[in-house]
């Protein structure tokens, strides 16, 4: 307020203004002229910051409202004869900022009114600035604005909704908003209720062109000074494209769902008949079809058998039964292994709306089953409310038939294997009997020329003795591993100590101690005593005649023992340690040895549950012989003796 005040006084002087003018704290320059004409030149020239117009004469309203048009920034303060002239209220309804009486103002209150007459124009500045940025914001805004009044008119939209509701917002402007609001959306009758709470929500709006936009509504409500609602102004955005995409993102979650569930029938299924069934009443009830058929086709390929249904109707059992797969329709789905949708349509032929008449379906999927890339057979699914599957839905319905296919190859899959197993067991039995017959004859002859010969000739004849045990072990060892692997996994309590005295009682000629311990009965089935036999037999072989052997037992940790098997023989290497029990692996000791003796012991301990490793018999001296130790599932006092169970 410390520039200088240019007042401009049109008409006569009232007074000593000037002198006045000079109290209100800034300097003042004070412009008179007298004529309007000359008071509107001036003011159009600027450079004015208030008017005081006399407007006791007959043209004093006229002049202000060229005051108004010619400077609109400049605040005009009205000088009338009397307090109740009629000029003045009309003046102030037009534009004047207040309004004095001629000789009853003093200095205070002109200056006081001149001071809220520039303050006014400048508040009034500001909110006419404010109102244009607030316009030019809302209709910039991509989202829609509308302000609908207490009636539910439409009294202003911006150009957003022009495009969100493809019509021109000089027909919006003055429209019931109920026009374009659907009827069956849940939450219409919110746009215009009356409420001092600000609203969100969602709705379908009609589109000019006949279409809907699903759109996100923003309500607040518009009310007069005393609080009373006047209406609503509405934020609104097309969330159209939303929607769909979160429709869609739904869809494909439910159909991998479907699809995981299918495939994990098709992985679990024992059997082909379990798995078509179970396969098709989860497609049926995760899909919500009401009828569902597979099909077979029969060794010549020229008929399809029905294998499993759902929902068939009694009246057309009989004659779905069976399918002759050369006649059309039914050539397509299983000679060119093309699915084939049946659905009500104006140009449906005679035969495919006989199918669906006699399922008593309205739209009908044949989805080919397809194993080795050779179609096998055929699932049908119907559905009795559709008219027509949807794109989705028929990849859906094709994916699901793919991993019925697959079932299906898996399964012939594992009837091949198991005819190759049988197969090779087979050949392995006659073999194995075979071998022993040999085993048998060699032995027999072996010990007639020991009788005979002497010297070099009878050393060849124990080293061909000697040959035949060994080969007789190695098919010991892989008749154990081969039982390992088929025979039942249960195991029963054993008597350790008994299997641990028969087992050195069965090496007479072997120095084993057998250390008296806690009697212990443990988890094992009769392949038990083969550890024993293979550690002892280990031992015996690399640490020769004079080797000694000590077996002990021990409480592990309360639900285990550990047996340890020790050997006076020539030791492990530390390298050797982590690759003794592999399959195949040497012989520590001249490079002989076909490593199954150990596998076969770590296979059987494992198969108990327990774990093995090899140490040194003293530690730190490998030199000094090996230890092997073992853990073995106890079986625990009673209450606690059942069987566990196998994994």
């Amino acid at each position: 307020m410390s520039e200088p005040l240019n007042v401009l006084l049109i008409g006569k002087s009232p007074g000593d203004l000037r002198a006045m003018l000079c109290e209100c704290g800034r300097d003042v320059e004070l412009i008179h002229c007298e004529r309007s004409r000359d008071g509107l030149t001036r003011v159009s020239g600027g450079g004015v910051d208030v008017v005081l117009l006399d407007i006791s004469g007959r043209r004093g309203t006229a002049t202000l409202g060229r005051l108004r048009r010619a400077a609109p920034g400049v605040p005009v303060i009205i000088l009338v004869a009397a307090k109740d002239d009629p000029a003045a209220l009309h003046a102030m309804q037009n534009g004047a900022q207040d309004y004095l009486v001629k000789g009853k103002t003093d200095a205070e209150l002109l200056n006081r009114a001149i001071r809220h007459a520039l303050e006014r124009t400048r508040v009034e500045a500001a909110l006419r600035h404010s109102e244009t940025m607030y316009r030019r914001l809302v209709e910039n805004l991509n989202e829609g604005v509308i302000a609908v009044d207490e009636t539910g008119l439409i009294t202003f939209a911006n150009p957003a909704m022009e495009e969100i509701l493809g019509c021109p917002v000089e027909r919006l402007v003055g429209s019931p908003v109920a026009w374009f609001i659907d009827p069956g959306s849940r939450d219409a009758n919110l746009f215009c209720r009356t409420t001092d709470e600000r609203q969100e929500f969602e709705l379908d709006l009609l589109h000019c062109d006949g279409g809907h936009v699903h759109a996100l509504v923003v309500t607040s409500p518009v009310t007069d000074e005393t609080g009373r609602f006047q209406g609503s102004i509405a934020g609104i955005m097309d969330i159209t494209e939303r929607k769909r995409a979160e429709e869609e993102i739904r869809i494909r979650n439910e159909h991998l769902m479907v699809i995981n569930q299918v495939t994990g029938v098709t992985a679990a299924s024992l059997s082909l008949a379990g798995l078509l069934e179970e396969s098709l009443e989860k497609t049926l009830e995760l899909m919500r079809l009401d009828v569902g058929i597979v099909y077979m086709l029969d060794s010549e390929r020229k008929r399809a058998l029905l294998q499993h249904q759902n929902g068939l109707p009694e009246s057309s059992l009989a004659r779905h039964r069976l399918i002759k797969v050369h006649h059309w329709p039914f050539n397509f789905i299983f000679i060119a292994g093309q699915p084939r949708y049946i659905e009500q349509q104006a140009d449906l032929n005679s035969i495919e709306a006989g199918i669906l008449r006699e399922l008593e379906v309205s739209a009908l999927a044949c989805i080919p089953l397809v194993a080795e890339s050779v179609v096998v057979g055929a699932v049908y699914a119907g559905s009795r409310t559709k008219t027509s599957f949807s794109r989705d839905e028929r990849a859906l319905l094709e994916t699901i038939g793919q991993e019925i296919g697959s079932g299906i190859l898996k399964g012939m899959l594992h009837k091949k294997l198991e005819a190759a197993n049988r197969e090779a067991n087979l050949y392995l039995d006659i073999m194995t009997h075979e071998i022993k017959n040999a085993e048998n004859v060699s032995n027999l002859y072996t010990d007639l020329l020991l009788e005979v010969l002497e010297g070099e000739a009878a050393l060849y004849a124990r080293k061909i003795r000697s040959s035949i045990h060994r080969s007789a072990e190695i098919l010991g060892n892989v008749t154990t591993i081969r039982r390992v692997h088929h025979d039942s996994p249960d195991v029963a309590p054993v008597d350790l100590s008994a299997v641990i005295r028969e087992e050195a009682a069965a090496f007479p000629d072997v120095a084993i101690e057998v250390a008296e311990g806690t009697p212990a009965r443990v988890w094992a089935d009769d392949l038990l005593p083969e550890i024993f036999t293979n550690l002892i037999r280990n031992a015996v072989k690399f640490g020769g005649p004079e080797v000694r052997i000590a077996i002990r037992v021990e409480d592990y940790d309360g639900e285990s023992v550990l047996v340890s098997v020790e050997d006076t023989g020539p030791g492990i290497p530390d390298p050797a340690k982590e690759v003794i029990f592999h399959r195949f692996e040497r012989g520590w000791v001249g490079g002989y040895g076909d490593g199954l003796d150990l596998f076969v012991v770590r296979t059987l301990v494992e198969k108990y549950g327990g774990t093995i490793r090899v140490e040194d018999r003293v530690e730190g001296r490998p030199d000094l012989g090996t230890a092997f130790r073992f853990t073995l599932r106890e079986v625990l006092p009673a209450g606690d003796d059942e069987c566990p169970d196998s994994e």
